[in-house]
């Protein structure tokens, strides 16, 4: 196996040099790093991470901070920074919230990732207030937060314009003539939820249309949790024809309580899901929702980070708009 010595002594250049190559902090004419970088592929030489690290003082480490892994929301955010890292022989570690009920808890599983040396975190933080992402991002700078929206750190958050996506839900059944809907909700604790939330309701009230307070259910983000929260909307006297879901789980469990009940999603009901996440084409029927641009997102967080860290020039855009992916879900247009 190659060394850095045969690399240097290949290249007529001292270890020193290769070593400066290797860090990418020193100045070194462009016909050295040629010879260096030429060396290199002749003996297929492969520099050891960890003296990397300790050459350039980072440990080439991103952490991943995210309320949960389950769903296909955060394996996509994942999948993708994974992705963004890897093409820059970076490394990712991770670390959720799923069991933490108080901020305490959340901003523990920052401490795990801080203490182990990442240059840098990215953060999927939807319940952790404003005030409380100001203070982790004066403790610890190098952070970007993805799927918020803080005017203060406007560089450091990247989010889709939920408000949008609430309205073009609402748009969307008003179109089709439904009036008396109902909305299983995301968690009202998380910024997103309420922003598509308000924006769907304002939206109906343009059209005239008031949402019955009796007809709004909290349903998390998990199957259990909508297939509840739609159980109680079907166990009240008040009808409904339509059902807007905080994200397509939610949505998917809404469909599959319709059907056991015997009613005919896209017929009886229209269901509009929220994130249009890859399996929203192969429910039945194929599930209307409002599709929000996460991989353009997470790829955009994660350029920042690296832009922070590493000093790179990654091209960085901050404005992603839903938009709606009509399927049968929504069904026909009602008289």
């Amino acid at each position: 196996m190659a060394t850095i010595k045969d690399v240097a002594k290949l290249a007529g250049v001292g270890v020193g040099t290769v070593s400066r190559y290797l860090s990418g902090n020193a100045s070194i004419s462009q016909k050295t790093m040629d010879k260096v970088a030429t060396a290199m592929a002749e003996l297929n030489y492969r520099p050891n991470s960890m003296a990397r690290s300790l050459s350039s003082k980072k440990s080439n480490i991103i952490g991943l901070w995210v309320p949960s892994f389950s769903g296909s929301f955060h394996r996509k955010m994942l999948q993708t920074i994974e992705r963004e890292l890897r093409k820059r022989d970076k490394h990712i570690i991770l670390a959720n919230a799923e069991d933490a009920t108080t901020d305490e808890e959340r901003i523990a599983c920052l401490d795990y990732l801080i203490e182990r040396d990442c240059d840098g975190i990215l953060m999927s933080c939807p319940e952790l207030s404003v005030i409380e992402l100001a203070k982790i991002e004066a403790r610890y700078p190098k952070v970007v937060f993805i799927n918020r929206d803080i005017e203060e750190l406007s560089q450091k958050t990247f989010s889709a314009d939920h408000y949008q996506g609430g309205k073009l839900a609402a748009q969307h059944l008003v179109a089709l003539g439904h009036r008396d809907i109902a909305v299983v909700s995301g968690r009202m604790s998380a910024q997103d939820a309420k922003k598509r939330h308000q924006g769907f309701v304002d939206e109906l009230k343009l059209s005239g249309i008031e949402i019955d307070d009796d007809l709004v259910e909290s349903g998390g983000y998990s199957f259990e949790q909508g297939a509840l929260a739609t159980q109680r909307l079907l166990h009240k006297d008040k009808p409904f024809t339509a059902i807007f879901c905080g994200n397509d789980n939610s949505a998917m469990a809404a469909m599959a309580t319709l059907h056991r009940e015997g009613l005919c999603v896209g017929e009886d009901v229209s269901v509009v899901g929220y994130d249009d996440i890859d399996i929203s084409s192969y429910t039945s029927p194929a599930m209307t929702s409002i599709h929000v641009p996460l991989e353009e997102i997470s790829r955009n967080a994660c350029h920042q980070l690296l832009n922070l860290c590493y000093d790179e020039q990654l091209p960085i855009e901050h404005s992603f708009e839903p938009t709606l992916t009509i399927r049968k879900s929504t069904g026909i247009v009602r008289k």
